[in-house]
């Protein structure tokens, strides 16, 4: 069998409903790492929510973050690593237009540093996205951030509002400029992000930087942050618990949700591992 590429999203695809690598995803994610197999981490979440299941699962090949905008291996080089960048300009102007666009939250990131700003009482309170002073969060400000950043994170209870600010977003930087995503599951996050780049982005730079052929790759996922990712492989698979939209355009399903290790099992049968 012919080296893959395996893409894998994290929350609800790899991790359970509690948020954790089960013991047979993590030996079976193992296996396929020692069978020769590439096995990367494709997630919207920051480095700092990411490296420590990485270190969980024992990856060793480079991990993407924020959606295809930063590709790097963990506390390794990398020649094909990669950084888009969303200018910081744009996270001062939305603090200013928070109040009219019913912004709760902005949170600009980056590999290294998160800086955020709590505009309402609406403000998300068990978000991991939206990290708390204590998390190491630096306030946003002129002063503290003067550097481009990966994303910037918006949160806005109201749908209606996220409507309007997605729009706004991309009428007042410009669709060259920038791009505006949903995700998040029960706590929605919009994120501003580089324009042209999504998770297929961090798939292909990984393919050509492994030479995987096409035939090879695979991808799963479970939500509409997945889409570009699922479309770009040729074998992009949903979970059995993910979105109906996005299994409409995937190539399969798996019998089980991430609740009962569907990941795990349909990669035991393709890959024919015995844990």
């Amino acid at each position: 069998m012919g080296r893959k590429l395996i893409g894998i999203d994290l929350d609800h695809t790899t991790l359970n409903e509690a948020g954790e690598v089960s013991e047979r995803t993590k030996q079976t994610l193992q296996a396929a790492q020692d069978a020769g197999h590439i096995i990367s981490i494709i997630t919207g979440r920051p480095t700092r929510l990411t490296t420590g299941i990485y270190d969980t699962i024992g990856l060793k090949s480079p991990m993407i973050n924020f959606n295809g905008s930063l590709g790097l291996t963990p506390r390794a080089s990398w020649k094909d690593a990669y950084s888009y960048k969303v200018n910081h300009e744009i996270a001062f102007d939305l603090l200013e237009q928070a109040a009219d666009l019913g912004i709760d939250t902005v949170v600009a990131e980056n590999m290294d540093d998160v800086w955020g700003k709590d505009i309402s009482v609406n403000a998300p309170e068990d978000s991991i996205f939206f990290p708390k002073d204590e998390d190491g969060k630096k306030m946003l400000d002129r002063l503290s951030l003067q550097t481009d950043v990966n994303a910037i994170l918006l949160h806005a209870a109201d749908p209606l509002h996220q409507a309007q600010i997605r729009r706004f977003v991309l009428d007042r930087y410009g669709e060259d400029n920038v791009n505006v995503k949903t995700w998040g599951g029960d706590a929605p996050v919009l994120e501003v992000a580089p324009a042209g780049v999504s998770k297929d982005t961090g798939l292909d730079i990984l393919s050509k930087s492994f030479s995987i052929a096409k035939d090879d790759i695979y991808a799963f996922g479970d939500e509409m942050n997945d889409f570009e990712m699922i479309d770009f492989a040729t074998h992009g698979v949903v979970m059995a618990n993910g979105n109906q939209d996005l299994k409409a355009i995937a190539d399969d399903v798996t019998m089980y949700s991430n609740e009962d290790d569907g990941l795990a099992r349909y990669l035991e049968n393709l890959l024919d591992l015995n844990n």
